[in-house]
């Protein structure tokens, strides 16, 4: 660089930042209509692209392949920032910027990463971006509404690869994109349709190539080998697992699975646990099980139910209730609304410990909440359930007034759809018991 026109701000930003192509823009600007994408890290050494950086009001990083992997994750908000970080603590090191609301998380990633996208919480609402390729973010100079932009954690950036961040319940990942994983699968790896070491995949299936995006992704860490049975009469538990293995596929990919990968991963799945299955069931018989388990799948395999609640009430507003005006007991609210919404008609816990770490209240108080609530006819108690006084166990509760749950159950049929009852009791799973060892 050429010192002769090297300022101060320009030179702190290249420490903190190291190889970036910065770009000049007007005080409360976040950049106009002028291209930019031709300017690469060799102009950082041109005196008259540095003039021009030293007079600007504003400054701009270009990020992605321009700036060497140099990418923004930018969250709109104060909660979003906290959850990611807690599950990325390395991360809380580098270097975090801020102006208006929310925060910009800068890092550098190694290798394949997804493209420029917007980042959705659990529910579907967009709450900040993955700026990559494409994209600019802003970091020194004047907000647009007047605030300036400033460092929250001045440290240089962190280098990472991709795949070592973790994405919180709260944050839905960046779109999976066709990285060197994917594209490395060849001819030595694909053999009659199926992958070296595993049986070829069964007649009907779609060609391992139509299955590229979702065979790395099970591939990583042997996910499928994780959730087959090691015994008889697990077949049902190893198949529920597996479709909340495919919602947490969905999540990563950013759609739907297709029947395809349907097929395919059941096939996968078929191949080891068919010595454990009833000798008078065939094929065809588990893959409808595990399709039915897939149509009442609410979430990823590893997403907490009571997390994923409170996420969405946050995300929403809180609902007015008769005579009480703490927020804690609106949220309170709010969490049983939304957890209801994910077990349709089902019962679903209320583990007062748990909520009382989240609220931020003792479990005792949480209790009184719950019984004051009941009272008030916002929830009641499922049918055959008991509060039993110093017992371990916290009881399954229905939102809203016990005719119209009444009225709901009666609605639900019968038969067949009692051979899944197993299905929704994971999903309302007491996190108490989960902390007890219970396995779901």
């Amino acid at each position: 660089m050429s010192r002769g026109v090297e300022s101060d701000r320009i030179s702190r930003l290249l420490e903190l930042l190291g190889p970036a192509v910065l770009l000049p823009w007007a005080s409360r600007s976040k950049g106009d209509h002028r291209k930019w994408k031709h300017i690469q890290l060799a102009d950082m050494k041109d005196d008259k692209h540095l003039a021009k950086l030293e007079k600007a009001g504003n400054i701009g990083v270009a990020l992605g392949k321009l700036s060497d992997g140099l990418i923004s994750i930018d969250l709109d908000d104060d909660y979003h920032p906290d959850r990611f970080l807690e599950a990325n603590p390395l991360l809380a090191a580098t270097l975090r910027t801020r102006a208006y609301r929310g925060c910009n998380i800068w890092i550098r990633c190694t290798g394949d990463y997804p493209p420029s996208c917007k980042l959705k919480d659990a529910t579907g609402k967009e709450i900040g971006e993955w700026r990559a390729d494409g994209c600019q973010t802003i970091i020194s100079g004047t907000h647009p509404a007047g605030m300036p932009y400033r460092f929250v954690v001045e440290q240089s950036v962190i280098t990472v690869s991709h795949d070592q961040i973790i994405w919180p319940n709260s944050i839905l990942k960046p779109h999976a994109t066709e990285s060197k994983r994917v594209r490395g699968v060849g001819e030595q790896e694909v053999v009659g349709g199926g992958v070296v070491g595993v049986a070829p995949v069964a007649v009907g299936v779609r060609p391992a190539s139509e299955c590229l995006e979702i065979q790395p992704y099970l591939a990583s860490n042997d996910l499928i080998a994780r959730l087959v049975p090691t015994e008889c009469h697990q077949n049902n538990n190893s198949l529920f697992k597996l479709a909340r293995l495919v919602r947490s596929y969905e999540n990563v990919v950013g759609r739907p699975a297709t029947k395809a990968e349907l097929q395919f991963i059941f096939e996968r799945w078929a191949e080891r646990a068919r010595q454990f299955w009833r000798p008078e069931l065939t094929r065809d018989d588990y893959y409808a099980e595990f399709l039915t388990a897939y149509s009442y799948a609410q979430m990823g395999l590893h997403e907490n139910p009571l997390d994923l609640a409170v996420s969405c009430a946050k995300a929403a507003p809180l609902p007015e209730v008769p005579s009480f005006s703490d927020k804690r007991i609106r949220l309170l609210v709010a969490i049983c609304r939304e957890l209801q919404k994910m077990t349709g008609a089902n019962p679903f816990y209320l583990p007062t410990r748990k909520l009382g770490e989240i609220l931020g209240a003792h479990w005792t108080q949480v209790a009184r909440w719950l019984r004051a609530l009941e009272v008030l006819d916002i929830i009641h108690l499922a049918p055959g359930e008991i509060r039993r006084r110093g017992g371990t166990r916290s009881p399954r509760y229905h939102y809203g007034p016990a005719i119209a749950a009444r009225d709901a159950l009666s609605a639900k049929t019968d038969g067949k759809a009692s051979e899944f009852r197993y299905l929704l009791g994971d999903i309302t799973t007491s996190v108490e018991e989960e902390e007890q060892g219970v396995e779901i």
